[in-house]
């Protein structure tokens, strides 16, 4: 036995070591697999709670054949050029996830667009649109949120408050006192409707049916009238390609001063 280690002699008691740091490793395994789940889930939290992407709605008025009001320019090439520079410029942000109501060239009814925008729960939703009047000196811009009574009235109104304030600093010319106004569909004996567009400063409710791409929204939503195809000066201000731009802007302006009011009233 000369020359030989005494431990080699001890087997049983080495290999009862052995088994005691495998016994012992498991605690610390599970310990640290809860923690990793813990820090995973505390960060989908944070994720989902605070940096999840806004779901912005964008309606581009009319489309396929039904071409909308038409004048220097037919109204849906104006919707259709704007809502695709909006797009790019929210997909652009980061911060935002775009929903289309409908691709272009699509003819699709206003119930289906809404129906769509229902599933799809946006943050957001803007309907581009463009007026349009027999006489050709009628001009300007104006947007319409859900109007007084609907759940979403008082964020839609603010909503729009900050959508036609980006357009006046882009050079629109507001119609009314604040570019801002509601829209009623009035039905008379015959059982025909009429529209009805009153001031934002009315805040009277009104048991009339509104605009269908503002209906059963539970988000802020809004209709902008972008502005008159049938006036010269405002097409060339906001009905060419530089103007849907510029008006796009003005758009992507509004929906992050009011996001970022919103995030502060949070904080």
């Amino acid at each position: 036995m000369k020359g030989k280690n005494w431990r080699e002699y001890e087997p049983q008691r080495i290999k009862k070591k052995r088994r005691r740091r495998r016994k012992g490793g498991l605690p610390i395994k599970l310990i640290l697999l809860i923690f990793l789940f813990a820090v995973g889930y505390a960060g989908f939290e944070i994720y989902f709670h605070f940096s999840k992407p806004y779901i912005i709605g964008l309606d581009a008025g009319h489309g396929g054949v039904d071409t909308g009001a038409v004048g220097i320019i037919e109204e849906v090439a104006l919707t259709e050029k704007t809502t695709a520079k909006l797009a790019e410029l929210l997909e652009a942000d980061g911060r935002f996830r775009v929903v289309l109501s409908r691709k272009d060239s699509e003819d699709k009814t206003v119930t289906d667009r809404n129906k769509l925008f229902q599933r799809a729960k946006p943050d957001l939703v803007l309907s581009i649109h463009a007026n349009s009047g027999e006489d050709a000196s009628a001009y300007g811009f104006e947007c319409y949120p859900s109007p007084p009574g609907k759940k979403n009235y008082e964020r839609s109104l603010a909503f729009a408050q900050y959508i036609a304030m980006e357009m006046k600093v882009a050079g629109a010319r507001l119609r009314g006192p604040d570019g801002v106004r509601f829209g009623y569909y009035v039905p008379d004996e015959t059982g025909n409707t009429s529209k009805l567009l009153i001031d934002s400063t009315d805040t009277q409710v009104y048991d009339y049916d509104t605009f269908g791409m503002l209906k059963n929204m539970t988000c802020p939503a809004v209709l902008v009238e972008q502005c008159f195809v049938t006036n010269e000066q405002d097409v060339k201000d906001f009905g060419t390609e530089e103007g849907c731009a510029k008006a796009a802007q003005a758009y992507y302006q509004g929906i992050c001063q009011y996001l970022s009011t919103l995030e502060k009233g949070k904080s």
